[in-house]
């Protein structure tokens, strides 16, 4: 495979050969037992000298200098500078950055991480992490995620958005019908969405776009990854195919509600309204920052209250769940290693950084009505559950939901090499075209199809390792 194809500039590949600290050709840094700076027991001390370190992601301006603000004050000889890229495309605007050398010293990337390891980006902070007991509070899903080469330390969560699951208590409540309780399972799922669509009354069991295959596979198999990975290869030939048949299905028997076309308008009224604003939609599959939307006037005053599920749990013996988690790493051109690892571990997962956040959405939520925290936290302390939880709607749906929430499983391309190669040239523009869609429309059968997705999707990724690692 070709994945040069991959990087936005081709001036980047000279950037690469100056970078290959991600690919271990850079000095290890010095580790040892020593105590040192805010971090707990790792390796050499905190610098006491005036130095400025950078950050850059694509969150809101004002939290970012908000956490910019508390990071000086802990550590007060050193500043962090916000490096804005909001005026142009994120991806773009690192990318020149590190064109010209410029590569903020902590950065945020986005979607698809073959991109930031193929110009060797990221430095390898093994080390500082091994020996920091901080790591241990970090969601035990996630903690090895960055490990993309499947050794070294390379990247951490630094946000964390769940998938969610919205029912419209008001219209199960009309058509009689019990609302599923907080552990409720997959098939308990399929089941009301099935029975809550009545045609006669132009009700619609759900809407949402793919997440049955993608939540399918994940929590049936204790799925690390999507389509069924488990830390050495892929799977989508039962539960990726059954859920793609189910949505098939769903699409033939009108259990997903239409958008946008002449059975929309049949049955809305309105061909352009969207879906759930029309009360007829019992289940809306979708995403944490939904809740923004349902929780406003705009469905209260309609009689719609859709409450928040996480992912149901399905055969597996955990409570993994899909999830949009958003990853950053240090450059591996910095000049202090040792401080942007601090720097990374506040804006992610560490405690002070989230004492940090939190002071932020607390002085939101008393500016702003209606104010509702974007993320959930990276850290297993429970006090910054308990603290989200204060700012949400006290209620049995948002106790729940935070509950059954703590094993957070980010999406493919983030965090696995070769991923998005694949998804573009096999699964969407393969032989089938858009798989997905050739299913839905009955010209080929999910399970005839996925074990040649398999066999690609793990040969992509053995490529990946060997073209993006072989240095």
């Amino acid at each position: 495979m070709k994945f040069e194809k991959l990087c936005f500039k081709v001036g980047i590949v000279a950037l690469s050969t100056m970078l290959l600290a991600a690919c271990g050709d850079s000095e290890e840094p010095n580790v040892d037992e020593a105590e040192g700076g805010g971090g707990g027991n790792i390796v050499e001390e905190l610098t006491d000298e005036d130095i400025t370190l950078t950050f850059s992601a694509w969150f809101e301006y004002e939290w970012m200098e908000h956490m910019a603000q508390k990071f000086t004050e802990l550590y007060p000889n050193i500043k962090v500078d916000i490096i804005d890229l909001r005026e142009t495309d994120y991806n773009d605007g690192l990318n020149n950055l590190a064109a010209d050398g410029q590569l903020p010293d902590v950065f945020g990337y986005n979607s698809n991480v073959d991109m930031p390891i193929m110009n060797g980006w990221f430095y390898d902070y093994t080390d500082y992490w091994e020996a920091d007991p901080d790591k241990d509070i970090m969601l035990e899903t996630l903690k090895d995620q960055g490990r993309f080469d499947g050794e070294r330390m390379m990247a951490s969560p630094i946000n964390y958005y769940p998938y969610a699951v919205f029912i419209d208590e008001n219209l199960l409540e009309k058509e009689n019908v019990e609302m599923p309780p907080g552990d409720y399972t997959y098939n308990d799922l399929v089941e009301l969405v099935r029975r809550m669509t009545v045609p006669e009354k132009n009700l619609f069991g759900y809407e949402g776009g793919s997440q049955w295959l993608t939540m399918a596979p994940i929590i049936h198999q204790d799925s690390i990854g999507e389509f069924g990975w488990d830390g050495t290869e892929y799977d989508l030939t039962k539960d990726w195919a059954d859920a793609l048949q189910l949505m098939a299905e769903f699409e033939r028997t009108g259990v997903k509600a239409p958008a946008g076309d002449d059975r929309a308008e049949a049955a809305y009224g309105d061909r352009e309204l969207w879906p759930p604003l029309s009360g007829q939609v019992a289940v809306k599959l979708g995403a944490w920052w939904d809740k923004d939307s349902f929780e406003t006037a705009e469905y209260k005053d309609k009689g719609i209250n859709y409450v928040p599920y996480t992912i149901p749990k399905g055969d597996g013996d955990k409570e993994h769940k899909p999830a949009y988690v958003d990853f950053g790493g240090i450059s591996s051109a910095t000049e202090y290693p040792r401080e942007a690892f601090e720097l990374l571990k506040f804006m992610s997962w560490g405690s002070e950084g989230w004492d940090a956040r939190m002071e932020f959405y607390n002085q939101e939520a008393e500016a702003k009505p209606n104010y509702l925290p974007p993320i959930l936290p990276l850290t297993n302390e429970q006090k910054y559950w308990d603290a989200i939880y204060a700012l949400l709607p006290q209620n049995q749906y948002y106790s729940d939901f935070l509950q059954h929430a703590r094993e957070p499983i980010p999406l493919g391309g983030r965090v696995l090499p070769g991923f998005e190669t694949w998804i573009s040239e096999v699964y969407f523009d393969g032989e089938f075209g858009n798989v997905e869609q050739a299913v839905i429309e009955g010209t080929v059968n999910a399970h005839d199809v996925a074990p040649e997705l398999t066999e690609k999707a793990n040969v992509y990724y053995q490529e990946a390792i060997e073209e993006l690692f072989s240095q």
